[in-house]
């Protein structure tokens, strides 16, 4: 044996060995969370998200007083006519016009009937502001409105409504992915800079193993934090969480695939060993055409598509069909009156019926002749939604904000579905009332009393259809935000495979 080879024998040093994932991970774990960068950001992120989430929340508590004063406004007003009911059984002199009269049911149909359609917030609103601040959630249901929906809108600022509302989602959507490009950017990209990546790669670790670890720390704490900063901000902000424990477990998972995304395209960024400003410049970029210019391109296409009239040209045709419908307004009651047995022998009365009857026939034929514009703008509308809803898979910011909307119950669909139930309530009234009105056409009721103030042949004021929203259940909500999770969470994965396959050595030069 040689002197050389007993003197190493002697010396008995330790074979080297190469740093796994695992615990290149948990030293990355430390490392990473003694920055002060991230608790800078993770604290930035914490205080948008209070402010985001109260913000939402004072919109949809506002909204919510809103209907509950209108509830009660219209419970007051139904006292008032009971009230005028009971004293318009009295005698009187002369009887007063059918259009102050809550007693005559014509009139009553007309000028007295108060009926509203509500759509109430959701417990888990505050999450998302969604579209809540451009419809209504109270609609005024009359009889003679085409189709059902009479827009009513609370006066805001237009251009305060064009910028947007800074909510829950907001941050979320725009503002996490601004987080995850500058921790990525600076803390994966400290050693390039630094020049410290010769000596990194002259250690027995891979530089997947320790890319990767640095960016699985990064996820690793922002994720929690994130969840932890939702949830204390939703509750700090008076949302229902137990009642909405569906919606809060999709929402989170939804948050985490979104960050996944983010994480996983920082990593290939990353991957080709930038500087921290190419790579904070790469990632920004690509951010602004995921955020802004997709959904911009679609938004113009989506205008393009299908072939709805102008909402000028539909206010004209309207008016159009209101003029030769009062131009034909005789010959129109007088078909309709010919088509029915019960009022066949009463064409002798037509000069004589009053506006609001009248509406009972004119307003179906109004809604007919301007059924196909409706047509067109209904299938004009259902395209454009079904365009926005891929190009959530194109642009993951516009997925991330439809399903958060729809969690929170403040996206479109949910809004069409209170405008269909509108209208079928005004279908309802319209079948509660005109079969009375017209009844009194050829069979009137008799006066209880010949000198009564009030016509008194109507009185069932507690018997008027009541309006009841009908929401759809929670798994429905559920599963249409699960698939945009779950394109995420692909995107994510294969986001991270090309980063792995770029990362097979280290670079030539360093």
């Amino acid at each position: 044996m040689s002197a050389q080879t007993g003197h190493l024998g002697a010396l008995d040093l330790p074979a080297a060995r190469t740093a796994g994932f695992a615990e290149l991970l948990r030293w990355e774990l430390g490392h990473v969370g003694r920055s002060r960068l991230l608790w800078a950001v993770l604290g930035l992120l914490f205080a948008a998200m209070l402010w985001g989430a109260h913000s939402g929340a004072a919109l949809h508590r506002e909204q919510d007083r809103a209907i509950q004063r209108s509830r009660a406004a219209d419970l007051a007003w139904t006292q008032q006519i009971l009230e005028r009911a009971r004293r318009y059984a009295e005698p009187a002199d002369e009887p007063v016009p059918y259009w102050q009269d809550p007693t005559d049911v014509a009139g009553f149909s007309r000028y007295f009937l108060r009926a509203h359609a509500y759509k109430p917030n959701l417990p888990l609103s505050p999450l998302a502001v969604g579209g809540s601040d451009l419809m209504p959630t109270r609609l005024p249901v009359k009889l003679e409105t085409p189709f059902g929906v009479e827009p009513a809108y609370d006066f805001e600022n237009p251009r305060a409504l064009g910028l947007g509302r800074f909510d829950l989602g907001y941050v979320l959507v725009y503002l996490l992915p601004v987080a995850v490009i500058v921790l990525i950017g600076l803390l994966a990209t400290f050693e390039r800079d630094h020049g410290m990546l010769r000596l990194i790669a002259a250690q027995r670790v891979g530089p997947r193993a320790w890319l990767g670890a640095r960016i699985a720390a990064i996820f690793a704490w922002l994720a929690p934090a994130v969840l932890l900063g939702v949830a204390v901000s939703l509750f700090s902000a008076g949302a229902d969480l137990a009642a909405a424990v569906p919606e809060l477990i999709a929402s989170a998972a939804l948050v985490v695939a979104y960050l996944g995304f983010w994480a996983a395209l920082g990593f290939v960024v990353v991957s080709a060993w930038p500087g921290a400003a190419g790579a904070i410049s790469l990632m920004s970029a690509v951010w602004a055409v995921l955020a802004i210019g997709l959904p911009l391109l679609g938004s113009g296409a989506a205008a393009r598509l299908g072939d709805a009239p102008a909402p000028i040209a539909y206010v004209d045709a309207q008016r159009r069909a209101n003029d030769a419908i009062a131009g034909e307004r005789d010959a129109l009651l007088a078909r309709d009156f010919r088509a029915r047995g019960d009022l066949a022998g009463s064409l002798d009365k037509l000069g004589g019926l009053d506006y609001a009857t009248r509406m009972t026939f004119l307003a179906p034929e109004l809604e007919r002749r301007l059924r196909p514009l409706r047509d067109r703008q209904e299938s004009a509308r259902s395209a454009r939604e079904r365009l926005s809803q891929w190009a959530g898979y194109l642009a993951p910011p516009l997925g991330m904000e439809q399903a958060l909307a729809q969690l929170a119950g403040t996206d479109a669909q949910r809004h069409r579905r209170f405008e269909r139930q509108a209208a079928g309530y005004q279908r309802q009234l319209r079948e509660w009332f005109y079969p009375r009105i017209q009844r009194q056409i050829s069979a009137p009721t008799p006066k209880p009393r010949a000198d009564s103030y009030g016509r008194m042949n109507f009185l069932e004021f507690d018997a008027i259809p009541a309006y009841a929203w009908h929401d759809a259940p929670a798994w429905s909500r559920v599963t249409g935000a699960l698939p945009t999770a779950l394109w995420l969470t692909l995107l994510a994965a294969a986001l991270s495979a090309w980063a792995l396959r770029r990362l097979r050595q280290w670079p030539a030069e360093l």
